[in-house]
């Protein structure tokens, strides 16, 4: 059913910009949270915070209001050898994937399941299934982390109506790919010789699970985890 209130973190580019057109185009009023400027043709609504800093997550589920719709997909890739890594970047990680969808979760989770249908879509990544690739071992631990919290929370609030589903993306050309890319020249061959549909996605093809997730096709679909890698990776 069209014309619900959907949340989406990291609405300003890449997965979560597609997301939020998808969203959009369904007819959802759409509301968009991003530390970057984000564009006003998609997102009725647009929030500036920084999903790791507490003080931003409250200020956000404090002036967000009743959602129908919650997708955590903002996320920050830090690269480093895994003997190097600060100690502070490994926080910073922490903070934004985990910690955020966690807390975004707890803020507007029980106001929804008091309403009896709603959609909880965490984005976590083909990371999580392999273990991490290109020096991202934390960006993999979270995203690992992200699904596990993924089942909690479809156990927790399945029984108000509430599903939560989690999409683990691969393969897939957005903004942070790109910078593997720069880095790594080799990288995009690399991996899409491990694809059997032998190339990349791009972020619509994200969307458009995550729009299946939240609507109403999707009511008996909850605590699963949908791989969208072209076949990188078969659970």
């Amino acid at each position: 059913m069209p014309g619900r209130r959907a949340f989406v973190t990291g609405s300003a580019g890449g997965i979560g910009l597609a997301v939020a057109r998808s969203l959009a185009a369904d007819g959802h009023t759409v509301v968009g949270v991003d530390i970057a400027p984000q564009s006003e043709d998609v997102v009725a609504e647009a929030l500036v915070a920084d999903l790791g800093a507490i003080d931003d997550w409250r200020r956000v589920v404090a002036d967000t209001g009743p959602v129908d719709i919650l997708v955590n997909n903002a996320a920050v890739l830090i690269q480093a050898p895994f003997a190097d890594y600060a100690a502070e970047d490994f926080d910073r990680t922490i903070a934004v994937n985990l910690r955020a969808p966690f807390l975004l979760a707890a803020g507007l989770a029980p106001a929804m399941m008091e309403r009896g249908w709603r959609r909880i879509v965490n984005i976590s990544s083909i990371g999580a299934r392999l273990g991490g690739v290109a020096d991202s071992a934390a960006y993999a631990a979270t995203k690992a982390g992200l699904i596990s919290l993924t089942k909690n929370l479809a156990r927790t609030f399945g029984p108000g109506g509430v599903t939560a589903n989690a999409i683990a993306p691969g393969g897939i050309r957005t903004e942070m790919s790109e910078a593997i890319f720069h880095r790594d020249p080799d990288f995009e061959a690399r991996i899409t010789a491990q694809i059997p549909l032998g190339c990349l996605a791009g972020a619509d093809e994200v969307a458009g699970v995550a729009a299946f997730l939240a609507s109403d096709a999707a009511g008996y679909v909850n605590g699963s985890t949908i791989d969208v890698n072209g076949g990188w990776h078969m659970a």
